[in-house]
């Protein structure tokens, strides 16, 4: 946690040039998750008591800030060598995966869709079971 706190304050990049998309998409989650939680901050903000004060003004300097810091958090992240050697891992492991093709990842989803539907029919089937021998004996009214 140390080692993070100290990497935070630094501006150089770490391994530029590796798990490139990785990196780049994992900072864009990261961002869209400070800045969806700003906007909601500043939506709810005149609810909150310290901040009521009729206009928006402090509310939008704090959403803008908290996306500010999110951005800088996000960069910062993944520069951070320990989880930019794992984000540089997860893109060389992704390139090595292969993909299945569009007719065998329509073929599972339909397997998979059917055991689904199945499996759920059987639960409900086994719910009104037990629910009418409940109802018999009078354990439930």
């Amino acid at each position: 946690m140390i080692d993070l706190i100290k990497e935070f304050f630094r501006f150089r990049r770490y391994k530029p040039n590796q798990g490139v998309y990785a990196r780049r998409l994992t900072a864009l989650g990261i961002f869209i998750i400070f800045a969806s939680g700003a906007y909601r901050f500043f939506v709810t903000s005149p609810a909150l008591p310290l901040i009521n004060t009729g206009d928006q003004k402090i509310a939008g300097i704090i959403a803008i800030a908290l996306t500010l810091f999110g951005a800088w958090f996000a960069f910062r992240l993944v520069n951070w060598h320990t989880f930019a050697n794992f984000l540089v891992s997860v893109e060389g492991e992704m390139a090595k995966v292969s993909w299945p093709s569009w007719p065998e990842l329509y073929s599972s989803t339909v397997v998979v869709l059917t055991l689904f539907l199945i499996l759920a029919g059987m639960i409900f089937i086994f719910d009104l079971a037990w629910m009418t021998i409940f109802k018999f004996i009078r354990v439930i009214p």
